[in-house]
């Protein structure tokens, strides 16, 4: 875990750097954007030291991130990215239980949910398929995820908030259109997940989950 988030901080701080540079040498200038994102959580899995194992079931959520990027060449784009990802949780459902509360199968209400910041760096591939304005793209991500992480049942079995650092990778594919003079609109799908992240609760049960997600992606550019 603090291997992967060294790793991950370095490439950010490294990528950063290096995009000005790379910049001043690309066949269009840079540009900032503004993405929102209607997310669909998968259904998480908690195994932890307690007595209870179980599986969570999110609410659909949002994302907002703000990125500058850079061309590198008529392929090629590099980006740096901050982001806030939010997801409730629904419900949970028990998989094992130790202390017999519950049995394996029963569903349980919970509130709390994942709130995710990240830092992230993008490389991005132009694909020059069209003759027209539209342009096709796929890329990949790579950073760090800060997650506060917050379970809520009614009865307090499962209560618990706590913070953690992890490793966060995304995949993304869409399509960039121009709308006005140094002003673009891209349509995407993106997919990300975190490594596997702890947390306690509230009986001091030390937890394991991560957090995947899939987003529907509308963002902004504007041409600098």
């Amino acid at each position: 875990m603090r291997l992967s988030l060294a790793s991950a901080t370095l490439a950010v701080c490294g990528a950063i750097a290096f995009a000005p540079s790379a910049a001043a040498g690309s066949i269009d200038p840079a540009y900032l954007g503004l993405r929102g994102s209607l997310v669909f959580s998968d259904a998480g899995s908690t195994r932890g030291s307690g007595d209870f194992d179980y599986d969570e079931d999110y609410s659909t959520g949002y994302e907002a991130a703000l990125f500058m990027g850079w061309v590198l060449d008529e392929d090629f784009r590099l980006e740096a990215e901050g982001g806030y990802h939010s997801a409730d949780l629904d419900s949970i459902t028990i998989v094992r239980d130790d202390s017999t509360t519950y049995t394996s199968g029963d569903i349980v209400e919970a509130g709390g949910g994942a709130r995710i910041g990240t830092a992230m760096v993008n490389l991005y591939y132009d694909l020059h398929v069209f003759d027209g304005a539209l342009l096709p793209w796929i890329g990949a991500g790579a950073g760090a995820a800060h997650i506060d992480y917050e379970i809520d049942e009614a009865t307090g079995t499962f209560n618990g908030q706590d913070t953690a650092w992890a490793f966060a990778y995304q995949f993304m594919a869409g399509v960039t259109f121009p709308v006005a003079e140094g002003l673009s609109a891209s349509v995407g799908y993106r997919f990300f997940q975190t490594d596997e992240f702890g947390y306690a609760n509230l009986l001091g049960d030390k937890q394991q989950t991560d957090v995947t997600q899939h987003s529907i992606d509308v963002s902004l550019q504007v041409h600098l």
